[in-house]
């Protein structure tokens, strides 16, 4: 049976009003029946930090898609983390999985005026560098900060903590997602 990993953060995870939910997981493996989906997503986690286990916990898994959605955290001024070494970082762990399995999603939009440890020119560099490794990889990418942005309220896509995604936010992510991962498989 074919696997399809999802790797990221709390977004990836399925995080609805403070906890870890299958709701996200539940819409992938919907849209691919046949096919075993395992959400190796972990709150609060950063490019930095799936360095360190991309190969027990994804690559050990022998996946035959890796969703990669790092980002939300990885863009916080407070851990000093620079475009270059969150590409640094992308570029390792694509390396570890295997460039023909991985589907590279940008960091999404978050709301800055909620969250101004997130600043929107921050949002935009990291997406930029993570569009740039896609590709140089030649990678499927889903610019997720523009999707959101061709809203007018991108605020939709949020709860209301104005980070972690609706029911809107995880319905967009999937539509655009699906095609990606059938593109790989």
């Amino acid at each position: 049976m074919k696997k399809i990993i999802l790797f990221g953060d709390a977004i990836l995870a399925g995080v609805r009003h403070e906890r870890v939910t299958d709701c996200f997981t539940k819409q992938i493996q919907a849209a691919f029946a046949d096919t075993k989906v395992i959400n190796c997503s972990i709150p609060g986690h950063k490019t930095s930090d799936a360095l360190t286990h991309v190969q027990r916990d994804v690559v050990a898994l022998q996946p035959n898609v890796v969703v990669l959605f790092f980002g939300a955290n990885d863009i916080l001024t407070i851990h000093e983390m620079k475009p270059g070494y969150f590409t640094n970082n992308l570029e390792h762990i694509i390396t570890e999985i295997g460039p023909e399995k991985v589907v590279l999603i940008s960091p999404p939009y978050v709301d800055y005026h909620k969250h101004p440890e997130r600043s929107w020119p921050r949002q935009l560099q990291f997406s930029l560098a993570a569009e740039q490794m896609a590709k140089s990889y030649n990678l499927p990418f889903i610019n997720l900060l523009e999707a959101m942005q061709a809203s007018k309220h991108p605020e939709q896509y949020l709860q209301a903590d104005g980070l972690h995604f609706s029911d809107q936010g995880y319905e967009l992510l999937a539509n655009l997602l699906i095609p990606a991962i059938q593109q790989v498989l």
